[in-house]
């Protein structure tokens, strides 16, 4: 046992360093755990090997060493058990799917039994999760939280610390408190460089490029951007390979060196693709519409937005959704749409005023400023300008200020305020240098060239007009003297994965030459073969020979006669041949054009079909905002009013609203069903049929329905997660809905096989009468009057179920109860996208 022991904490102790080692030492702390019958150390050992193809971004393998870690039963193994679902859920983490990465944290804290260390690591995680998804003063409650763990324990696991350190920078940075962030980020790095771990030494790097970036000082970020790129090639990891590409590209976005920037995102973008790295994917698509959309390439961009809007939508990343908005606000307002660029920009500042992203909420104000100065509503745009400068001037952006001060500036100039203009540029000129940002002098520089040429001063404006130049050429000579150090980190990546694929290369021709030398020799005894068969061949054929001479002269007339015959057929064949010829080019030309046609009415089919379903994203999405207003102001009344009629009628409300959002929900999920690509990847049904009964919890307690579960999973079940947790939420609500009045249950039964997944949800209820039962699919259809439903939820499990290619059948007695059995084909065959990875989880 102690040997297990030994091989699992060298395992653990190589992660990060060798990783290829440490997962040998796993597989034998495995081998020899089974042997003995150690329970504990197989437990530890499962998770060793799982974090070893994690590492090596073989996330399928991953997940499935962490899940039979979960099924070992160990005394004393309760911090493994923590840590294993911790890495599960960072799993779904990486995947965006950030409610079963919480589910799966919750989990571990269960099961962490008040351990120190393992609190600290759950805390530390779900606060990851909370900065990717912007709640960042909830994520410094939970950082406090993991910190109060660590200082209570007696360990000294200092990969907790640094990442502790690194999520506090994060967390800091969003809300503008930079001084803080960057005290994190030195503390951090300290730290790294005392490890001597490759992992956080990129990450330091990547932090401090990330705070440079959001000072706008590009220099640093670059610099410190390559110096991770450098770092990259002694240790590559490709799903923080992807970005430190990001990074860099999008610093040279801010520099207006499309070229540059969008080499990186294609190239971010294809790794992340390859991985499924959900969150990377979504970004460089924004990216990538940015500079589409500054290359006035709009149609390029608004299918880039969208891309990334569906995918960030998907997640629940509202500030993701937000910048997909504003960018498509932009893009509008350059093709001269303002009342859909106007809609964007609302879109947009809603939901960061919901997240707070208050240099979001500035920019979105900011922008409206720019779409109504271009259709000339001068005063709403000037106070939208001095309202963004207000906010900006409380956070202290010195790159954002400086950008309004430039805006007001010009505009002030351009309605022939040039006093009130010169203080402002004077403001943003100070900025550039407090800033030292060349970027920020330069563009300062032309608006004293607009100043001074509406002063009549044309001397000063050529002088600014060539301190313009000198600024602009100094801002591309600091790029390239960057871009330099950029090639040659390049080139070292590039050299060591063309050594690695060149070595590849080399294996693979040595088992050509091995597999051609092997035909050689098969070709020799073939023909050994074929000429021995040969000889025999000659020798048969000599005595067939002389009994054919004897009877060709008999044959002879025969034949002839026959030819004649044959002669004539031929040419009867050959007539109908030329007949069916030309019936066939007729045919032919007949189907071109019906081909033609057909193409046509399908690109036109289609064509309506793209309008309509995003004419009914969009109306859907824009109908749910009155109505989560009138839900929001129902409770804020339940607070405020005293009166109990009036609570009583806002309640009436607050159900009225709630029962029209579910509708709209509903809706959605039609188009949902309809829309998205299918996206195959393992499904893990106790997990997810766990998670769409906690949202119906209230719902359950208040019919007091009993639940039941009877699930067998043999093999993981690879499908489509979407689709599968649509028919699972409608099924479940159905039967929560019809259970019986006298004690209601509901008992849900699901089996995994490796050819397909059975799925049964049974209930206690009223049942189906016989003349409604051929209806009961149909959208709208409601058998019972008294039903307070609305007809969809059937429809829509239905046509999931064929967008899976399933089945799915019910039985049902009136007044006896309903049950309903889903049929789903297992894709086990198919290559999953399920993907995981290790972010220095301790």
């Amino acid at each position: 046992m102690d040997r297990v022991d030994v091989l699992n904490q060298l395992a653990y102790q190589y992660y990060d360093d060798n990783d290829s080692l440490a997962l040998n030492y796993a597989h034998q702390a495995l081998r020899l755990a089974q042997q003995i019958n150690h329970a504990k150390g197989i437990k530890y050992a499962f998770i060793m090997v799982g974090l070893g193809y994690s590492s090596k971004a073989e996330f399928k393998s991953a997940i499935h060493y962490f899940r039979l870690s979960g099924a070992v039963v160990a005394n004393g193994a309760s911090g493994a058990a923590a840590y294993g679902l911790v890495l599960l859920g960072n799993c779904y983490r990486e995947m965006a799917n950030y409610d079963s990465a919480i589910f799966f944290y919750r989990k571990a804290k269960s099961s962490a039994n008040g351990d120190d260390w393992s609190m600290a690591n759950v805390y530390k995680n779900m606060a990851l999760v909370d900065i990717l998804l912007w709640k960042n003063n909830e994520a410094i409650i939970l950082l406090d939280s993991a910190d109060g763990c660590i200082q209570k324990s007696k360990g000294n696991n200092q990969f907790v610390r640094v990442d502790l350190l690194t999520l506090y920078g994060q967390a800091y940075k969003n809300i503008l408190k930079y001084d803080l962030s960057n005290e994190y980020y030195e503390r951090m790095c300290a730290a790294s460089y005392k490890l001597d771990d490759y992992y956080h030494l990129v990450m330091c790097k990547l932090n401090y490029a990330d705070l440079a970036y959001q000072q706008g000082n590009y220099p640093t970020a670059l610099k410190s951007g390559f110096e991770a790129l450098e770092l990259t090639k002694k240790y590559v990891y490709p799903p923080q390979y992807v970005k430190v590409l990001i990074a860099v590209g999008e610093v040279y976005e801010e520099l207006s060196q499309y070229d540059v920037a969008a080499e990186y995102f294609f190239k971010a973008l294809a790794i992340a693709e390859r991985l499924g790295l959900q969150a990377e994917i979504a970004l460089s698509y924004s990216q990538l519409a940015w500079i589409k959309k500054d290359q006035r390439q709009f149609s390029t961009a608004i299918d880039y937005a969208n891309k990334s809007l569906r995918i960030r939508a998907s997640m629940g990343d509202k500030k993701g959704v937000a910048n997909c908005h504003n960018v498509l606000g932009l893009i509008y307002l350059l093709q001269k749409d303002y009342p859909q660029s106007i809609h964007e920009h609302e879109l947009a500042l809603k939901l960061r005023q919901q997240i707070d992203y208050k240099l979001g909420i500035s920019a979105s104000i900011f922008n409206f400023s720019l779409t109504y100065e271009a259709i000339n509503h001068v005063g709403k745009a000037f106070d939208d300008h001095l309202e963004a400068l207000e906010m900006e001037e409380k956070i202290q952006n010195k790159q954002s200020l400086a950008i309004s001060y430039n805006s007001i500036a010009e505009l002030l100039i351009r309605v022939g305020k040039l006093k009130e203009a010169y203080g402002y540029a004077n403001k943003a000129n100070l900025l550039g240098s407090e800033t030292g940002s060349t970027l920020l002098k330069r563009n300062n520089a032309s608006i004293f060239v607009a100043y001074y040429q509406a002063l009549g001063d044309f001397k000063m404006a050529f002088e600014y007009q060539g301190l313009y130049q000198a600024l602009n050429d100094s801002v591309y000579s600091e790029t390239s003297a960057l871009r330099l150090a950029e090639v040659e980190a390049i080139y070292n990546v590039e050299k060591k994965e063309n050594d690695i694929e060149l070595l590849s290369q080399k294996q693979v021709a040595q088992a050509r030459q091995l597999q051609l030398q092997q035909v050689e020799l098969s070709r020799k005894n073939l023909i050994i073969a074929y000429a021995s068969t040969g000889i025999l061949i000659f020798v048969i054929s000599g005595i067939v020979g002389i009994r054919y001479y004897r009877e060709k002269t008999e044959a002879n007339k025969s034949l002839r006669k026959l030819n004649r015959e044959i002669s004539e057929q031929k040419e009867e064949i050959q007539a109908q041949s030329e007949e069916l010829v030309e019936a066939s080019s007729a045919i032919a030309n007949i189907n071109k054009e019906l081909e033609g046609k057909i193409e046509n009415r399908t690109s036109e089919l289609k064509q309506a079909y793209k309008e309509l379903d995003t004419f009914f994203y969009r109306a859907s999405h824009d109908f749910r905002r009155p109505i989560t207003t009138f839900m929001g102001l129902a409770g804020v009344a339940k607070i405020t009013v005293k009166d109990q009629a009036s609570l009583e009628l806002f309640e009436k409300v607050s159900e009225t609203a709630a029962s029209l959002d579910k509708m709209l929900y509903k809706l959605q999920s039609i188009s949902d069903v309809g829309s998205q690509q299918m996206v195959f990847k393992e499904v893990f049904l106790k997990e997810l049929i766990e998670e769409v009964l906690h949202g119906f919890t209230k719902m359950m307690q208040q019919k007091r329905v009993a639940v039941s579960l009877e699930i067998n999973e043999q093999t993981p079940l690879v499908s489509y997660p979407a689709m599968v947790k649509i028919i699972i939420e409608n099924l479940i609500e159905n039967a929560i809905h019809f259970a019986g009045f006298e004690r209601p249950f509901v008992v849900i039964r699901a089996s995994v096989h490796e050819e397909a997944a059975v799925i049964e949800v049974e209930d206690n209820g009223q049942g189906i009468m016989e003349e409604y039962k051929p209806r009961i699919f149909e959208m709208y259809f409601r058998a019972n009057e008294h039903s307070k439903g609305n007809g969809l939820g059937l429809y829509i499990a239905k046509k999931a179920i064929e967008k899976l290619s399933g089945h799915i059948f019910f039985r049902s007695k009136h007044g006896a109860g309903s049950s309903f059995t889903v049929e789903l084909p297992n894709h086990s065959n198919k290559k999953s996208d399920v993907v995981t990875h290790r972010l220095s989880i301790s």
